[in-house]
């Protein structure tokens, strides 16, 4: 106690300076408008930036959850679309009987491995059996095509990327609809070749590449990429053209199933063809 007492004498002066100065500003704080301004301004600063820090928080930790919805909202827009559907029409072909009979629908998954250097790239996605993919599936993307599935377990798959030469996928030119194959040359990511344009074919440099629907793995009218450059091969006596993916493959992360409802009867229709040549 006697500390105490010495500390407070050798300090009261300092002390009951620091009172009257912190009891100046109190009032000075309390009385003037143009203090209580700046005092509110100092305020709605701090609290701003907490809200902004708060906000960017959740953002960054619900950004997952708002991926999922903006996939489930795109496979909703996807599924609706017209070349998801292929058109049904009634005997009579009255034009106002013509409807729309769904054939494909899309699952929303995530790639959580994908390879681009090597001669035989695969994707892997995070959706299996469980979730309805099976092999032979298409995996498409926001802008483009991806690959096909080969194999599957029950909460993940593999799938052949389209940037591995043992794909072959039936592709054609938008403008003028020539159809040929498209595959990878192994070279670079970012190309594959479109093979078999007859001479005839008009060509121009950006011309749209997309799937032609002559399968029962891709709808029809998916964008692929766009003409880079082409050549007329003499041997064959047809056009082989250098197309620029639009997807760029080293960032991908996001893609659908495209799951064909009549996939089974397109199947045994060309099985029947095979057994009947």
């Amino acid at each position: 106690m006697r500390e105490f007492f010495n500390f407070f004498l050798k300090w009261r002066f300092f002390i009951f300076f620091f009172l009257l100065e912190f009891s100046a500003i109190f009032l000075s704080f309390s009385n003037s408008k143009f203090h209580k301004n700046i005092y509110a301004g100092s305020s709605n600063f701090m609290i701003g930036k907490i809200y902004e820090v708060n906000y960017k928080l959740r953002r960054y930790f619900l950004l997952e959850i708002e991926n999922e919805k903006l996939l489930n909202e795109n496979k909703r827009l996807r599924d609706a679309q017209i070349f998801s559907k292929i058109r049904k029409i009634s005997k009579d072909f009255k034009k106002e009987d013509i409807n729309y009979l769904q054939q494909y629908i899309f699952t929303p998954v995530q790639i959580i491995n994908n390879s681009i250097h090597e001669q035989e790239n695969y994707i892997t996605i995070n959706k299996g059996s469980i979730d309805g993919i099976k092999p032979d599936m298409g995996i498409i993307l926001s802008n483009g095509i991806a690959g096909i599935i080969i194999k599957t377990s029950t909460h993940f798959s593999i799938a052949i990327s389209i940037l591995n030469p043992k794909i072959k996928v039936n592709a054609r030119l938008k403008k003028n609809k020539y159809f040929g194959t498209l595959s990878w040359d192994g070279m670079n990511y970012e190309y594959v070749i479109l093979y078999d344009i007859p001479r005839h074919s008009t060509i121009h440099k950006g011309d749209i590449v997309e799937t032609d629907g002559k399968s029962a793995t891709f709808p029809e009218g998916i964008p692929i990429g766009k003409v880079y450059s082409y050549k007329f091969d003499e041997e064959h006596a047809n056009y082989v053209i250098k197309v620029k993916l639009m997807a760029n493959f080293s960032t991908i992360e996001n893609a659908y199933v495209v799951k064909n409802l009549l996939k089974q009867e397109w199947n045994n229709l060309q099985l029947y063809k095979v057994e009947n040549k």
